[in-house]
């Protein structure tokens, strides 16, 4: 075998070596977020009337308020929302309880949350909107960035009533 078609062999075994363990890597690091969601995908279709999943959010505010959040229809085809509710041991509290299930209809969605928050901070660049717990309350929860300042907004899931004041990150 000629030397140059040696390395050439070897190089490419080399790297699809090295893409093999980066994406062994990458399965390790993400199965515990993955088991999360799949767990929260179950929770939300036993407890709370899934019956096709759509996108999947994570929403964590503070070690009582781990939410994920699955969208999708219901039975009779209709949009919903479903919050499920997980423990710090990261496993659903697993009772009809700590699911809550919201019709897309009775609320704001992201499409028009994501215009209302243009029309209110124009200007703002979108980091994150997520929907979640905050208060007692089912919000969308927001990052953004206005005038180099990261802060967190909360707007009421039923109605897109901002809820407080903005949350300035510290040291921006």
């Amino acid at each position: 075998m000629k030397k140059k078609t040696k390395w050439a062999l070897l190089s490419i075994t080399g790297f699809l070596l090295i893409v093999l363990g980066i994406q062994i890597f990458y399965s390790y690091v993400m199965a515990d977020t993955w088991n999360e969601e799949k767990m929260a995908i179950k929770a939300a279709q036993e407890y709370g009337g899934l019956m096709k999943t759509g996108k999947t959010y994570k929403s964590v505010w503070d070690k009582e308020s781990i939410y994920w959040v699955v969208s999708g229809q219901n039975a009779d085809n209709k949009d919903i929302m479903v919050w499920v509710k997980f423990t710090e041991e990261h496993k659903p509290a697993g009772q009809s309880e700590t699911v809550h299930t919201e019709l897309l209809s009775d609320g704001i969605s992201e499409a028009r949350m994501r215009n209302q928050i243009m029309k209110d901070l124009p200007g703002a660049a979108i980091e994150r909107l997520v929907p979640g717990m905050y208060e007692g309350e089912y919000v969308w929860q927001l990052l953004y960035e206005l005038n180099h300042e990261a802060k967190y907004r909360f707007y009421r899931f039923k109605d897109g009533a901002p809820i407080g004041e903005d949350l300035t990150l510290p040291n921006q």
